[in-house]
This record gives structure tokens, C-alpha cells and sequence, in this order.
């Protein structure tokens, strides 16, 4: 298993944050494919994150900022929830390789 540094994590959640706020708030319910995928990559970052000694006083944190990220994406309209979630993706993905094994 990879060392989740929190460093990582945040610069994810830096990214679904600042990605956030680029579109006015929409009513619907439907959520992207891609935004389904990055929450479930977080959510999987933070499951690892509570594995290591350490973390455990960050791990709130992390959680209460995925949470604040889900709804200010799910505010968006589905456009900007898509580019939104696709960029966060990349980034996540992009990070991923530059983690040491």
C-alpha cells in the first residue's frame, strides 16, 4: 500500500475547491460519471489516510473538506460539474504518479 501524505490529499481537495466556485449554483440531481469517480478516489484516500499512524488527527478534517467540496461541485450546473470533476481527476492522477511507491 502507497503512503497517502496529506500533502496529497489536500491538493486534492485544493482542487475540488478551487473548481467549485466557476459556475452558478443548479437544481438537478443528476451527478457526472466522473464526479462519482473522483468522490469514490477521495473517499478511498481518506480510508487509506486512516490506516497510517498519524493521521488520525487529520482525518476529520479531510472528511468535513470532502463533504464541503461534494456540495459546492453538486451546486454547479452539469456542464461545470463535469469539466469540474474531470479536472480534479486529472490532477488526482497526475499526483498519484508522482507518489513513491
Amino acid at each position: 500500500m502507497k503512503k497517502i501524505s496529506l500533502t496529497f490529499i489536500t491538493a486534492i481537495f485544493a482542487t475540488f475547491s478551487l473548481s467549485a466556485f466557476s459556475a452558478p449554483a443548479n437544481q438537478t440531481k443528476v451527478i457526472p460519471q466522473q464526479c462519482e469517480q473522483l468522490f469514490k478516489e477521495a473517499e478511498n484516500l481518506i480510508a487509506d489516510a486512516e490506516k497510517q499512524p498519524g493521521t488520525h488527527t487529520q482525518i476529520s478534517k479531510m472528511k468535513n473538506k470532502l463533504n464541503q467540496s461534494k456540495k459546492q461541485i453538486l451546486e454547479m450546473e452539469l456542464a461545470t460539474q463535469t469539466k469540474s470533476c474531470n479536472q480534479g481527476l486529472a490532477k488526482l492522477n497526475s499526483l498519484k504518479q508522482q507518489q513513491p511507491d
